[in-house]
């Protein structure tokens, strides 16, 4: 059957007995003619009738149409093809996705406006339109849409719960360990392939270019300016880099095309705390558990936080643990008779 002439034809010979009102605001509501949906406000005006007065024209030729095709040969085909499809997805597909099995092209088209009009008609299969939780979809039944929906809140509640990004293989085993339900007619335990459909249709789910998986609202998948992105790469380096080189990675991650400007991350690296400048001109993440502050800030930290004094041995590892910095500089900053006393026995604390 060739699906792109024949399914043409069919709405034609549909709409055929249709009155020309009425024939073209269904053609308009679904894009039969040009592929492009049209709302009920722009046809309503166009015919100097209110968007209600459209609306129940639609809903009333729709229930006459569904008539028709009940007992139409060749919509029975296309709802068919489409099931198929649909199952070989375990029940659920994305809209685009399903255009694109069907005509080759996931884009608005008369055909695949045509096949959105034909299921419509047949009332078979389920779609969910697109809303603020999920793309466009559709399933092979209601049961099987109500599974899926609960099975994408189970996985974002494990990520809540984990509170971090995770890789894409850590991801299915959380969904597991955690018990997800899988929502496939098949039967079978949640899949990756299952996860990654969600991951498709469900807008509240993403991974980033380090295909990490979590919440699409964490900066981490979805980075919204330098700030943002300077923290995914540079966690991803996992150590301390020059702002320059942070400025690199950023462009050649393929976040978008828009250039970092190496003084704009300078800048911005600047005015975050999740940042710490530990070095000339080298920053780490707050996280790795490096101190902001001065040489001296952090050697007082340091001999604040500690029930002794400590040796010079053991001032100095701390230090480098928290900034990037030569031995002389902390031996200077030692000599600071106002801030610091030296021992007898060679060890160093806060003067009283």
């Amino acid at each position: 059957m060739n699906n792109s002439v024949n399914i043409k034809k069919t709405v034609a010979d549909l709409l055929k007995n249709t009155s020309p009102r009425n024939k073209d605001i269904i053609s308009r509501r679904f894009g039969l003619k040009t592929g492009q949906k049209e709302t009920l406000e722009s046809i309503g005006a166009s015919y100097g009738i209110t968007r209600e007065r459209v609306r129940q024209i639609e809903e009333l030729t729709l229930s006459q149409l569904s008539q028709v095709a009940a007992s139409h040969p060749d919509v029975k085909n296309y709802v068919v093809l489409a099931r198929d499809i649909l199952n070989e997805h375990g029940g659920v597909i994305k809209e685009r996705d399903l255009f694109k099995s069907f005509s080759g092209g996931e884009g608005d088209n008369i055909n695949n406006s045509s096949l959105v009009f034909l299921l419509t008609l047949s009332n078979e299969l389920v779609r969910s339109p697109e809303n603020d939780d999920f793309n466009s979809f559709w399933a092979v039944n209601h049961a099987t849409l109500a599974s899926f929906v609960n099975t994408t809140n189970s996985l974002i509640k494990v990520l809540e719960k984990t509170a971090r990004v995770v890789s894409s293989s850590d991801f299915t085993f959380l969904a597991q360990k955690h018990d997800v339900p899988s929502f496939s007619t098949s039967g079978k335990p949640l899949s990756e392939a299952d996860i990654n459909l969600i991951m498709v249709v469900s807008k509240n789910l993403g991974s980033n270019i380090f295909n990490e998986v979590g919440l699409a609202s964490w900066s981490e998948i979805k980075p919204k300016g330098v700030r943002d992105k300077a923290f995914l790469v540079l966690k991803k380096s996992t150590k301390p880099q020059h702002f320059s080189s942070i400025a690199s990675l950023i462009n050649a991650s393929g976040f978008n095309n828009k250039k970092a400007n190496v003084q704009t991350v300078h800048n911005e690296l600047i005015k975050d705390n999740r940042f710490i400048l530990v070095g000339r001109g080298m920053y780490a993440l707050s996280e790795w558990g490096y101190r902001a502050g001065t040489v001296k800030d952090v050697l007082v930290d340091i001999l604040k936080n500690s029930n002794k004094p400590l040796a010079k041995a053991a001032l100095m590892a701390k230090v480098k643990d928290a900034r990037m910095v030569k031995e002389n500089t902390i031996l200077l900053n030692l000599q600071d008779s106002k801030t610091f006393t030296k021992n007898p026995d060679g060890t160093y604390n806060l003067k009283k």
